[in-house]
């Protein structure tokens, strides 16, 4: 498998750990067309199709007109232009690119605070990408339910803060909880990130995998974290 190429800006937003969480995790839902909300350099559609055998077709909406032409070429430059679709626009609006109920999976790595909450980032790139400027944890539930087939399912990750808002939004959304794994920086630390997967049709049972530790030690990857970017990022 050939390493990917993956153009972002060398200031402002870039895609870090978070993104390879959530495509490990979103991969087992795949099926065979994916919605990324906030797709920001396309990173997370990238990963999927490495991934998902069955996937073809990808959008990611990006509302930011710089980050969605980084996502535009790195389709292109990766061999998915003719799969995967960069779409600049505002996904909270009904668009033609995304029909109603057609997506098997809809994923997003959103925003994780509220606006005004925290130190705001003064790179306006961070901002957006950071905090909710442009759009709410709502307003990803709300366009997640709108995109999603009768069996699809979405998948998101976020702070572990702000799991009682995100089961309510699913509920509000018609998105039945099915999995959730916390993220640890290492074992015995708290929980700093968390995993989520709805589905549009009620799970038996809410699964809830080991928690996942980032670091064995300082500076040194958990073996499942190291597997990890292998299979992704540095094959």
């Amino acid at each position: 498998m050939d390493a990917l190429s993956v153009l972002q800006p060398a200031r402002g937003y870039r895609f870090s750990l978070d993104t390879v969480l959530l495509a490990d995790f979103a991969a087992a839902d795949c099926g065979r067309s994916v919605l990324d909300l906030g797709t920001g350099c396309g990173i997370v559609l990238l990963l999927l199709a490495r991934l998902c055998p069955s996937l073809r077709s990808g959008v990611g909406v990006e509302i930011q007109r710089s980050l969605w032409e980084f996502a535009r070429r790195n389709f292109e430059r990766n061999g998915h232009g003719k799969a995967l679709a960069a779409v600049h626009g505002d996904f909270r609006k009904e668009r033609k690119e995304i029909p109603p109920g057609s997506f098997d999976l809809v994923v997003s790595n959103p925003p994780f605070r509220k606006a005004g909450a925290g130190r705001r980032n003064p790179d306006p790139q961070k901002e957006t990408a950071r905090h909710e400027v442009e759009c709410t944890l709502a307003d990803v539930f709300a366009a997640a339910g709108r995109a999603l087939s009768p069996q699809g399912r979405f998948a998101m990750i976020g702070l572990p803060e702000r799991l009682p808002e995100i089961l309510s939004c699913a509920a509000s959304s018609g998105i039945f909880p099915e999995r959730l794994r916390f993220v640890h920086p290492c074992a015995g630390r708290p929980a700093n990130l968390l995993l989520f997967a709805g589905s549009r049709r009620k799970a038996r049972s809410l699964s809830v995998p080991p928690p996942l530790a980032v670091y064995a030690e300082k500076g040194i990857y958990h073996p499942e974290m190291e597997e990890m970017y292998r299979r992704l990022i540095r094959p």
